[in-house]
């Protein structure tokens, strides 16, 4: 390793690589359906996976790099050169250098902001899917990669959008979190699924989540809304007809950063989350349910968004 102002191992320099590998993988779909028969922004993800996976650092990822970013520079449509861009800055994170310059952060949120900067543009310019994916970048990042970004400068301004989503994310990875803002709603409250619940039981968080990949939720999610729990229930996964359940939270509630300061700033939709046990009181059985029209929009964008890797967020 050069002299540099502090040290870096080669196991700070995979890390590094493996962050901007995982933020910028999901983009390469928006180049690869601009310019399928260009292979060189997918070279660049290989070369960064296989410094992340114990190769040496080589000349490959230098030019791999090298060749995704002129297959950015070449590409007309602007969502695939931001994509083009978030690959070739991956492989050239391997080339991060020791020293304390705000440039050199680049190196480590580069990928990932130019991929959000790419699902933006795709989605008709829209800062709330930048949002998210800045936000899932926030929750890939290891200890060590925290420990790598600490040693350097901040972000600086400048650099047009691309350098605000850089300072987003840099402001998300080292700045403690606001505490959630206290909720103090006298509800009813509600939640929508397909399952068949009992007045009564109790729901707690750790169940499998009934959209996305269907991981296990940190959360339970109510709303207080009168449209939220029918279209929750609409589109919910599972075998079973839609529900909507009155319900009852047993401990503090806070508001659903899937909407709130997102979508939604001050959650006039009334939607809520809670690490506590819910209590199920009774099923509601003349709800409305939502157009046929607003579930085909809603279910298309969620489509779109997996395809990007965004899902709901349940930390």
């Amino acid at each position: 390793m050069r002299p540099g102002d502090f040290e870096l191992t080669l196991e700070d320099l995979r890390a590094v690589a493996g962050y901007a590998l995982a933020c910028a993988t999901p983009a390469l779909v928006l180049f690869e359906q601009a310019a399928p028969d260009d292979p060189r922004p997918g070279a660049a993800l290989q070369a960064a996976r296989a410094f992340v996976d114990g190769a040496p650092r080589t000349r490959l990822q230098r030019t791999a790099a090298v060749d995704a970013h002129r297959a950015a520079a070449e590409m007309p449509d602007e969502a695939a050169r931001h994509a083009a861009r978030a690959a070739g800055d991956a492989a050239a994170s391997a080339y991060l250098h020791p020293l304390a310059k705000a440039t050199q952060v680049r190196h480590i949120l580069g990928a990932a902001a130019h991929a959000a900067r790419a699902a933006e543009v795709a989605s008709g310019n829209d800062p709330v899917v930048a949002e998210y994916i800045i936000t899932a970048c926030a929750h890939r990042a290891t200890p060590q990669l925290l420990t790598v970004l600490r040693r350097y400068p901040r972000v600086p301004s400048g650099f047009g959008r691309v350098g605000a989503l850089m300072r987003r994310l840099d402001i998300l990875l080292r700045d403690p979190r606001p505490a959630p803002r206290v909720v103090d709603d006298p509800g009813p409250f509600f939640h929508g699924t397909r399952a068949e619940l009992i007045a009564g039981e109790l729901l707690n968080p750790g169940r499998r989540s009934n959209y996305g990949s269907r991981r296990a939720a940190n959360h339970t999610y109510i709303t207080a809304g009168a449209e939220g729990a029918p279209l929750a229930a609409v589109l919910a996964q599972g075998d079973g007809p839609p529900r909507v359940y009155r319900v009852e939270p047993l401990g503090p509630i806070e508001d659903d950063p899937n909407v709130t300061d997102k979508r939604f700033p001050g959650n006039p939709t009334r939607s809520y989350r809670t690490r506590q046990p819910v209590r199920i009181l009774a099923e509601v059985v003349d709800w409305t349910p939502p157009s046929p029209e607003l579930v085909d929009r809603l279910r298309a964008r969620m489509a779109e968004l997996a395809v990007l890797g965004i899902e709901a967020m349940d930390d």
